[in-house]
């Protein structure tokens, strides 16, 4: 980046550059500094030594942070945006690189995969041999960071456009885990689910973890043999459970760990080959050994459970992933990391055999939510699981912040009215008492929740069978706008009229945009938090001076809830009489 504009490269108003913090349950937060606030700044008349490091080591990619940044250059108005697309190891660096004499030079931007200093990556060729590097995208726009994000999201498209077509797009599925029965299925539990799920309008009914432990029994230390229970299921058993998914008109799903295997599963005696080892011994331990996906053995006994999962009728799975492996396989003394990265691309490969096998196979991307959100995983799997996050509250932060990293309609959200948290899981009768009862009466918790849910890909939880004639009622008037506006929702790109809101910034509104190419229409949640404000005034400066009508998209009747429009001044200004209370709107603009 040679220098351009007036100002000195280090000056606090010419760059900024934005970076996104990741952790368990609090993905998508979202930071900017300057240089000298990141660590790069001159020191003398020689050139700047410093660089500013971000990095990740082990195979959950997002789990520190995102590998992908945006520097803005303030006075010029052009943003650089880059992203590296790998499941392992990876590191970039922004530097400056001067004159001895001067302040003249140039802002460099240097990002890999494959890095001695920064993972311990090396890799000896034999003669003939070739390595191929990390693949990272890069670019430049005029904008800023929602225009440098809209690049992204277009190039995004592009780079999974090879999946499209051969299943669904974004479809509705419930899945029975979050804030609903924690791992825990058995027949008599997921009947009511089932049947309020169809009614509601899913169209995917997944069973998480749990349908192969026994009941009464742990089977975290089990994984990797994935047999059904004998008794969660009736005397007919999971595969007439899974018709009978079928037979209320939805596909049926399983949850999966493919890449472990439990110390107790009968997996465990397969030998060490089939294992992902470091210094000798089997990387993990207790319920996760790691899979190692470059043994045609192991590839083939995972192909042959899959195959015959899909004959029970399976046609959805989600591939969680609830631990990092750490530095890697240095078996056969080659680096950790040098094994982890192509560890990785051997199981891609594998996914990439599971979608010809089976191409009308769904396949969700999770690790414990986000903690593996890149683009190596999402230009193989269809969804993505945004988060593990089980307040509903929370969840605005989250999802403003992995748009800019997910496309939307990969992006799974959850949804889960009635949600009965894990810290109640002892407590199930809470949800039927009658101060709770009282409490969801007036739907707001339910719109909420299906608000955050209509920014991405809707993926529903909850006990929506305790849910009574309003908000039943609510759930299937958001699947309905859901289900006619994902086509929409999947050609978008996000914008953030509000900026970022951090996860613990509870006292205060919240909204994001979804935003057509052409710039005639958005979709744009509004959430109004602990904020003790009515209202709230949302800047649209990019639509300033076009006309505009606004309507309440969902629900679909408020009498409440006012919403008005300053052309002149692209400000939208609306009113929430209530905390914790969401909605979405459309904004329809007149033409440029």
């Amino acid at each position: 980046m040679p220098p351009t504009g007036g100002l000195p490269w280090h000056d606090k108003n010419k760059i900024r550059v934005h970076y996104c913090r990741q952790t368990w349950n609090g993905e998508g937060q979202w930071r900017g500094g300057d240089l000298e606030e990141l660590g790069l700044y001159p020191t003398s008349t020689h050139p700047s030594a410093a660089a500013v490091h971000f990095s990740s080591v082990g195979s959950w990619s997002t789990g520190k942070l995102l590998p992908m940044a945006v520097l803005e250059d303030l006075e010029t108005g052009k943003a650089w945006y880059w992203q590296i697309e790998t499941s392992a190891d990876w590191h970039f660096e922004i530097g400056h690189r001067g004159s001895w004499s001067d302040d003249s030079g140039a802002i460099f931007i240097h990002a890999d995969g494959a890095d001695e200093r920064y993972g311990g990556w090396s890799l000896e060729l034999a003669p003939g041999e070739k390595y191929e590097a990390v693949p990272a995208a890069f670019g430049c726009c005029n904008g800023d960071f929602t225009d440098a994000v809209r690049e992204l999201t277009g190039y995004r498209r592009y780079l999974t456009r090879a999946m499209n077509g051969t299943v669904p797009m974004a479809p509705v599925v419930y899945n029975d885990y979050m804030n609903a029965l924690w791992g825990d299925p058995s027949k008599e539990k997921l009947v009511p689910l089932v049947e309020a799920a169809a009614a509601a309008g899913c169209e995917y009914f997944c069973i998480d973890a749990g349908w192969f432990g026994e009941l009464g029994a742990s089977w975290g230390s089990g994984l990797g043999d994935w047999r059904p229970s004998r008794n969660r299921f009736g005397e007919e058993g999971l595969e007439a459970f899974l018709a009978y998914i079928s037979a209320q008109g939805m596909e049926p799903g399983l949850w999966l760990e493919m890449e472990v295997c439990g110390e107790d599963a009968a997996l465990a005696a397969k030998p060490d080959d089939w294992f992902i080892r470091r210094y000798g011994i089997r990387a993990g331990g207790g319920p996760r050994w790691f899979l190692q996906f470059g043994n045609p053995d192991v590839r083939a006994y995972m192909h042959e459970v899959i195959d015959r999962l899909v004959r029970m009728g399976v046609r959805y799975i989600k591939n969680d992933y609830n631990l990092c492996i750490g530095t890697g396989d240095d078996t056969g003394g080659k680096a950790a990391a040098a094994g982890l990265q192509q560890a990785m691309r051997d199981f891609y490969d594998f996914i990439g055999q599971v979608k010809s096998r089976h191409p009308h196979l769904l396949l969700e991307n999770c690790a414990s939510g986000g903690m593996r959100a890149d683009y190596e995983a999402l230009s193989h799997f269809h969804l993505q699981s945004s988060s593990d996050q089980e307040d509903y509250r929370k969840y605005p932060s989250i999802i403003g912040g992995s748009l800019a990293a997910v496309l939307p309609e990969q992006l799974g959200i959850w949804a889960y009215p009635y949600p009965l948290l894990h810290a109640d899981l002892a407590f199930p009768g809470k949800l039927m008492e009658d101060s709770y009862l009282q409490a969801m009466e007036d739907g707001e918790q339910t719109i909420f929740n299906m608000v955050n849910g209509l920014c991405g890909s809707l993926y529903v939880s909850g006990h929506l069978h305790l849910a009574d004639e309003t908000n039943r009622r609510l759930i299937a008037d958001a699947v309905a706008v859901y289900k006619k506006e994902r086509d929409f929702i999947g050609g978008s790109h996000p914008v953030w009229p509000l900026g970022f809101k951090r996860i613990n910034d509870t006292e205060s509104w919240n909204c994001v945009g979804l935003a057509s190419s052409d710039r005639k229409r958005m979709l744009l949640s509004v959430w109004r938090l602990g904020s003790g404000a009515e209202y709230q005034t949302i800047p649209l400066a990019r639509w300033r001076g076009r006309k505009a009508t606004v309507n309440l998209v969902y629900p679909h009747e408020d009498q409440g809830v006012e919403a008005t429009y300053s052309a002149n001044k692209g400000l939208l200004t609306v009113r929430f009489p209530k905390t914790y209370q969401a909605r979405l709107f459309e904004v329809r603009f007149d033409t440029d």
